[in-house]
């Protein structure tokens, strides 16, 4: 009576276990935690804006100015350079800025030179000058300028 049974017990198995959903979510979500943790990469940036500067540049103009930068790896705090620097660095240079015809691009080109050049903890800059209406030029305009290091650009290729 056994020996009859069970070829209907094993078709009973089988279609129970064919119908049976299967979970595999553990599998592939440990494979993401894994990834992660191998590609575990921090980038620290700050930020700070030079609200309503007046420049003599192409006469009488009025800049915002946000620049952002990004730390290099692993640097030591004490290694972060002071905002209020870098941001004295920008009007010295706007204020004794010598040619008055060079376009706001160009300008700010060779802010973010000045600032990778003096401030070897940075890897990247980004400038953004904003250039408030005058009564000639009734346009509110931006040139926004991002330079990083030669070196850095070339270790994060590929990554």
């Amino acid at each position: 009576m056994i020996l009859q049974k069970l070829p209907h017990l094993f078709l009973i198995l089988t279609v129970t276990l064919c119908l049976t959903p299967i979970i595999v979510e553990s599998a592939p979500q440990v494979e993401v935690r894994q990834a992660r943790s191998q590609g575990n990469h921090l980038v620290e940036e700050f930020s700070f804006s030079i609200k309503d500067f007046k420049v003599d540049h192409q006469g009488q103009n009025n800049l915002n100015i946000s620049v952002r930068y990004t730390y290099r790896a692993n640097m030591a705090v004490s290694d972060c350079p002071d905002f209020r620097l870098i941001a004295k660095d920008i009007e010295t240079f706007l204020t004794n800025y010598p040619n008055e015809t060079d376009y706001w691009e160009i300008v700010n080109k060779k802010i973010t030179a000045l600032i990778l050049e003096k401030y070897s903890t940075l890897v990247s800059v980004t400038s953004q000058i904003e250039v408030s209406p005058t009564p000639t030029i009734p346009y509110l305009r931006s040139s926004i300028t991002t330079r990083r290091r030669i070196a850095h650009a070339r270790s994060t290729i590929g990554k």
